[in-house]
């Protein structure tokens, strides 16, 4: 670890300032001429690159005034080489539209527009083709193909929300989720609310495998999934409007308007999307142990999204987003009531922020709040039907955070960046029993701060690549309050109950240093060493409340968990038309965070007695796998992706629990698949018609943490067929198409083959 601080601080400040000639020009589309904003313009053989702004143009500052060949690429388009000799004047690069290019150009990984065939880590691409060609009712659908990432959304659209896990380790706060660079995960759970976001927005989710807490922080313990979403068009009005009804009473409508105005002499560019949607949901209780409680689950949510940018001077812009969202979903059981139990989210986001160059660095200045008004509805009847129950749950939480960062190149060889990020949280839920004199208040309030630097040095020609980063983050847990009123068998305590919980502090410090060889055209290979860690949620450091395991308590003395990874892997194209990357891995996790029983256990008012669990910091896990995908291209009307994954999780060391003499060494994680597979075709052909077709398969895992049952392995085909006419959409998509349905981790039905058709008609002015 020394070697490795040494080499990172090499890297840190190695930088060399010099004076610089600069060349200016525009990118634009070959056909239609219009300006491409965001395109990657680097200098060949070093890390030296900007990218363009909302017209188009760029300024880029070689070390010497000669002969120059820059490297210009955008996604979607066929990457292009110029030759530059004459420094005096503007010039014109038209990049050519093609239907799938294999070596795309990511942020995510380095803050800096990479080609993924440079990064020296493993990045998959969700692009346009994806987007546009895959089934998908929620953004996470997207997701289904990307090796070693385990989607669970069960109950498909009729879900409460999906889980999203990476690299064999479970639970979703574990995989940092980012919308336009900014943080989606909660503070108070961990989970994000993944309906937030329309599938029609999204441009390109940027997925890094394995930890990336040098740059993040926390929650990118397993890697970040980065949605970036569609930038307003530089058109005076475009729009679309979609209407879609599918099975189980489904129906909903989403539309999309758009355009520039002048203000004070800028042209702002604005887009507004809206949508609703509405089914009756099918029962997902298996039918051999279904009851009279047991109803369909239900789905009733809308939502409206805007984004507007303000271009400023040469290739600065500022921009504001937000989101306002509200759902209500059935749990499939009601007693008495109509609605019966339900869950429903309110949620309001802003986002605000500038991308622009300040004295010669490129700055990225981010600020956002998250507001969510949680409320659920839980009435159950004991199989005996002589003991009704039924409590609310009303939660307000909420995050603000800041993000500042700034890249240089430092000469032709390093380019520097470093930045801020600060973020707060706060959690105030109330619980009331309405069946009993119960009442329970939980509250807590958490802050982070960080700071972060990283340096990229490019060698031989550009041929050799050294990332180096590290940052250090400081966090603490205040005002946290545990107030119980009156209770009784429901909630487990002897008699009224204040804690005020102390305040909790931690420190972590992430390194990162990766490596990536280009020795020909055609291979690419890298090594990596990272770290990552995962703080304690809300959640668990205040509150005791029920859960499906039973009655869970509060231990505000949580500590984060940590993970070491070392990882190897690389990248092999087969002419123009084939790429294949591959990775393995080793990751070795200290103090993790696991439900542990106390002994004790209570009456929650189901059919059996449930025990009454802690989280705690109790073991260390080690887990190794693989990761292998392949993209081809054989014809401008064919795209095909295939990916298969595996992992090896295990608990390597469990500190036993006296009161039940418990030992869970050696056994597997719970809820982490072993391996999974799929494959992705897409048949374009706009004569006649488009076809995509998408096959999932997700292995064996084990149901508990004493692995005491294991989830059978699942397989889902899934169809779409669309076609276009005078700007109409016609699509059918069918999910589940061989009927096949399974049973989840919760012991619940997912829906089976059901059907959706969508109609879109879409104009441009």
């Amino acid at each position: 670890m020394r070697k490795l601080a040494s080499l990172i601080t090499f890297l840190l400040f190695s930088n060399i300032l010099l004076a610089q000639d600069c060349l200016t020009g525009v990118v634009v589309d070959s056909k239609s001429k219009e300006p491409l904003q965001g395109a990657a313009v680097r200098l060949k053989g070093s890390n030296l690159g900007v990218t363009t702004n909302t017209e188009g143009n760029f300024k880029i500052c070689p070390k010497n005034a000669n002969q120059q060949t820059l490297v210009v690429s955008f996604l979607g388009y066929q990457t292009k080489e110029v030759e530059v000799s004459d420094f005096s004047k503007p010039f014109a690069v038209e990049l050519s539209l093609l239907p799938y290019e294999l070596e795309k150009v990511v942020i995510t990984a380095t803050l800096t527009p990479q080609p993924t065939w440079e990064v020296p880590a493993m990045v998959s691409v969700i692009d346009e083709v994806n987007v546009s060609n895959s089934p998908a009712t929620n953004v996470d659908n997207f997701l289904r193909t990307i090796p070693n990432l385990f989607v669970d959304r069960s109950k498909g659209v009729f879900s409460k929300n999906a889980s999203v896990t990476m690299r064999g380790l479970d639970g979703s706060n574990r995989v940092l989720i980012l919308y336009d660079g900014m943080p989606l995960n909660k503070t108070s759970y961990g989970f994000i609310n993944w309906s937030l976001v329309s599938p029609d927005l999204v441009d390109q989710i940027e997925v890094v495998h394995g930890p990336s807490s040098a740059l993040f922080g926390n929650n990118a313990m397993a890697g970040v999934i980065n949605i970036r979403t569609k930038e307003p068009k530089d058109l005076p009005l475009y729009g679309s409007v979609i209407a879609e009804a599918g099975g189980f009473g489904f129906m909903g409508s989403r539309a999309t308007v758009g355009g520039k105005f002048s203000v004070f002499g800028k042209d702002v560019r604005l887009m507004v999307n809206g949508f609703w949607r509405e089914g009756d949901g099918y029962v997902a209780e298996p039918p051999e142990i279904r009851d009279s409680t047991n109803v369909p689950l239900f789905l009733k949510e809308k939502g409206l999204t805007y984004k507007m940018v303000i271009p400023s001077a040469d290739s600065s812009h500022f921009y504001v987003s937000g989101n306002v969202y509200t759902d209500k979903r059935g749990a499939g059981r009601a007693v008495y009531l109509e609605d019966g139990s339900y869950d429903s989210y309110t949620t309001s986001r802003t986002q605000v922020g500038y991308r622009g160059n300040v004295s010669g660095f490129s700055v990225d200045m981010n600020a956002y709040v998250q507001y969510e008004i949680y409320n659920r509805q839980n009435e159950s009847l004991n199989s005996t039907g002589d003991n009704y129950r039924i409590f609310h749950t009303d939660q307000v939480s909420g995050d603000v955070g800041l993000w500042l960062s700034a890249s240089k190149p430092m000469g032709e060889l390093n380019r520097f960046t470093f930045g801020v990020d600060t973020k707060h949280g706060w959690m105030d839920a109330h619980d009331i029993y309405r069946t009993s004199t119960d009442q329970v208040v939980r509250y807590g309030k958490v802050t982070f701060g960080a700071l972060f630097a990283q340096d990229e040095l490019s060698l031989l020609e550009g041929k050799l690549k050294l990332l180096g980063g590290i940052r250090l983050d400081y966090a603490s847990f205040y005002d946290g309050l545990l107030q119980v009123t009156d209770p009784t068998k429901n909630t487990g305590f002897s008699g009224d109950t204040t804690a005020n919980f102390p305040t909790n502090s931690w420190i972590a410090v992430n390194p990162k240093f990766g490596v990536r060889y280009i020795p020909a055209s055609w291979l690419s290979v890298y090594g990596s060493v990272s770290s990552g860690f995962m703080p304690a949620k809300l959640d668990d450091l205040c509150s005791s409340r029920k859960i499906t395991k039973g009655f869970k308590l509060a231990n505000p003395e949580l500590q984060p968990e940590h993970l070491l990874t070392y990882e190897a892997g690389g990248s092999v194209k087969l002419g123009a038309k084939v790429r294949m990357d591959a990775a393995l891995f080793l990751s070795n996790g200290t103090d993790f965070q696991y439900f542990v029983a106390t002994g004790d256990s209570i009456d929650t008012g189901g059919t059996d007695i449930k025990p009454i669990v802690k989280r705690q910091n109790i073991s260390s896990v080690q887990v190794y796998g693989g990761e292998f995908s392949v993209k081809a291209t054989p014809a401008k009307w064919l795209v095909a992706r295939g990916s298969y994954s595996f992992n090896h999780s295990r608990i390597k060391e469990f500190e036993i629990n006296p009161a039940l003499d418990t030992d869970l060494t050696g056994n597997f994680l719970a809820e982490v698949p072993m391996n999974q597979a799929s494959v992705e075709v897409f048949f374009t052909n706009n004569r006649i018609a488009n076809l995509g077709i998408i096959w999932t398969r997700i292995g064996p895992q084990w149901g508990d943490d004493v692995n005491s049952y294991k989830i059978e392995p699942w397989n889902t085909f899934d169809l779409r067929i669309w076609r276009e006419f005078f700007g109409v959409k016609f699509s059918l998509d069918v999910f589940d198409l061989l009927d096949n349905p399974y049973i989840d981790k919760k012991g619940l039905m997912s829906p089976g083959r059901y059907f959706l058709f969508t109609v879109g008609y879409s104009f441009e002015k």
